[in-house]
């Protein structure tokens, strides 16, 4: 598994980006991930995924309110 840390940005850059609350993501986690996405703030789990999911459009949003993007 691999481990990534995310990069923070002002929220004010969400733009067209789909915005994912990282509660969210944290349920629907696969049992099996291939990549943990931290966040780059605080460094907590955001995001997970079992594929080669295109996260280019995507945000995550962390609990400690820091916006987070590949």
């Amino acid at each position: 598994m691999t481990s990534i840390s995310m990069r923070t940005f002002p929220g004010l850059f969400v733009g067209r980006r789909t915005v994912v609350l990282a509660q969210e993501a944290l349920k629907a986690w696969p049992a099996e991930p291939d990549a943990k996405y931290f966040c780059g703030a605080c460094d907590e789990p955001v995001f997970a995924t079992a594929g080669d999911s295109d996260l280019r459009d995507v945000v995550v949003k962390c609990r400690c309110g820091e916006f987070n993007q590949i």
